[in-house]
């Protein structure tokens, strides 16, 4: 409804995707996965593909009256499970010269209107992106400019502006995506500033160039006191022996310097994401866990989440699949999570002032409630409940 807020987590069970749908309607597809087994357990089914899974739920969560649209597609960054996997066996589009996963697969079943990523035009950081994903999506980009009017850009850090409401935002003056992360670059919590935290490539020794999930966009959205923040694969918690900058998170967290209501956790929970400073300076009422592999959440990553001495509020933790296998590596902190499957859904009232968390079936495509949550109060007013 007009002035709401919805931020709909697919779990796919094939990796990461996001579909808003602004206070004003417009709609952002943030990330489309498409991974493959045997670590990915589609979801619903394997009956269609992650694409046509997401394309479907996007189709029947579009605002009543209007066609389904994607004003806006985002790829944090270009792995398979955030933009799909090509292989030979991946169907050709009836459109153009390009093969069908993840965001090519959604796009051919429903209208993008604006493609966001980190890497457009050249796609040549920190070296030339060349593999046969990226060579289709590439096709794909050209194909739709050409036939579609598709408009692409890169994804700027700092920036507050790139990310809008499209069709009243003078009724919604509150909202706005800030840009926090790119390629290393970082928003410093003043004006639109940024400071590079990688160092110069040509000083890298190259173990320490081209890690994908390092280049990863992250942004801030607030909606009145209402706050939330997500960050594709970024880490926080680089493995020994690598270098400081391999942290992300710390310098991110001193840009938003202070709390937020919802976190999406980096990298689905695996090893290296949520340090200290990071839950310490966010303090999330909220954290969301887009878990789909039998390896996430890590244990350790659970544990911080749970750390009372990191941050003494309350704190609900969703996780998107939660397999058997990995809740009993996990043991008894796995049961002290709000859910361990489902789309989750944190539905904003008009004007930011509260928000509420349903968990949808992925089990069918009924889309039924499993479980609903708050409503929580957002702001600082909401810590403490």
């Amino acid at each position: 409804t007009p002035g709401t807020l919805d931020i709909h987590h697919l779990a796919t069970g094939q990796g990461n995707s996001t579909f808003f749908v602004l206070p004003d309607g417009t709609t952002i597809l943030l990330d489309a996965g498409a991974a493959t087994p045997p670590r990915a357990t589609p979801r619903p089914d394997a009956s269609r593909s992650a694409g046509e899974w997401i394309a479907r739920y996007v189709t029947r969560m579009t605002p009543p009256g209007r066609d389904p649209e994607i004003d806006y597609a985002l790829l944090t960054h270009f792995h398979a499970d955030h933009m799909g996997f090509i292989s030979d066996q991946s169907p050709s589009s009836i459109h153009g010269d390009y093969r069908l996963a993840g965001i090519t697969d959604v796009a051919d079943r429903v209208p993008i209107r604006r493609m966001i990523d980190r890497g457009w035009p050249d796609y040549d950081y920190p070296e030339p992106l060349d593999n046969p994903s990226i060579a289709n999506y590439r096709r794909f980009l050209e194909v739709r400019r050409r036939a579609d009017g598709l408009e692409v850009e890169r994804f700027v850090a700092g920036r507050s502006n790139q990310i809008r409401l499209l069709r009243e935002p003078s009724a919604y003056p509150s909202f706005q995506v800030r840009n926090l992360h790119a390629n290393g670059d970082v928003w410093t919590g003043t004006g639109d500033d940024t400071v590079r935290i990688v160092p110069p490539l040509e000083t890298l020794p190259e173990e320490d160039r081209h890690i994908e999930n390092h280049s990863s966009l992250a942004f801030l959205l607030r909606y009145g006191p209402f706050s939330y923040y997500t960050g594709g694969d970024l880490q926080g918690v680089p493995p020994d022996g690598y270098p400081a900058w391999h942290d992300q998170e710390t310098p991110i967290a001193r840009g938003v310097g202070g709390p937020v209501d919802v976190a999406v956790i980096g990298h689905h929970g695996s090893i290296e994401p949520a340090n200290a400073f990071f839950l310490e300076t966010l303090r999330p009422r909220v954290d969301i866990v887009p878990a789909w592999s039998r390896t996430h959440p890590a244990p350790v990553v659970l544990k911080r989440l749970l750390n009372r001495r990191i941050y003494p509020d309350p704190r609900d933790i969703f996780v998107l699949e939660f397999h058997d296998e990995t809740k009993a590596t996990i043991g008894s902190r796995a049961e002290q999570v709000a859910s361990d499957h489902g789309h989750v859904v944190v539905r904003v009232a008009p004007g930011g002032g509260s928000y509420r968390v349903f968990v949808l079936d992925n089990r069918t495509e009924s889309y039924g409630v499993l479980s609903t949550h708050g409503p929580y109060p957002s702001g600082p007013s909401g810590r403490g409940n």
